[in-house]
């Protein structure tokens, strides 16, 4: 990967890189508005407060039709890189949730689902991110994974490869539908 393009990926930005206010120019600067010791940006030109918005992904539990085997995907990308894991992305400014969801799973195993709902929610503080995780059904089997997985497989429930799971959230998930 081009180490321009890796580096705009990786970066996150902070209260501290963000100098001048998007609407006017002026300089921002640091003000305690609503909860003591969390400051917020705030542009004393145009009263505009500039609040840093959390990242939004979503994953799916993908059961087949009859409930017996849920999908996994053998992960073929950092973090994670041959374990395994649920499909799933960020989701873009804009974007509806649901569509979001059905997108990703499409794109990453050729699947076509009925969405069901949301099962768990996942804040990552440290990365800015907020998950949703959602149940989702297929009536296919046959699963075509993009470059991003190595391989997809439907496990029945005393197949899973719990040594081999890529996030705690992945195991957290899981073990809503198994009783282990």
């Amino acid at each position: 990967m081009n180490k321009e393009l890796y580096f705009q990926y990786q970066w996150r930005y902070t209260k501290d890189d963000l100098k001048y206010c998007p609407r006017c120019g002026h300089l921002f600067s640091l003000e305690d508005l609503h909860i003591p010791n969390q400051p917020q940006l705030l542009c004393h030109n145009c009263q505009f407060v500039f609040y840093l918005d959390p990242k939004l992904a979503v994953v799916a539990v993908v059961l087949n039709r009859d409930r017996s085997k849920i999908l996994l995907l053998q992960r073929n990308e950092e973090p994670g890189k041959g374990l395994w894991a649920f499909p799933g992305g960020h989701v873009e400014r804009g974007q509806d949730l649901f569509d979001t969801i059905k997108n990703e799973i499409k794109e990453e195993t050729g699947l076509t689902v009925e969405v069901k709902e949301i099962i768990d929610t996942f804040s990552f503080q440290a990365e800015g991110l907020i998950q949703l995780a959602y149940e989702a059904i297929s009536d296919q089997e046959e699963v075509v994974v993009n470059i991003e997985s190595q391989k997809g497989y439907f496990f029945h429930f005393h197949e899973i490869p719990w040594d081999h799971l890529a996030f705690p959230t992945t195991k957290k998930l899981l073990r809503l539908y198994t009783s282990k």
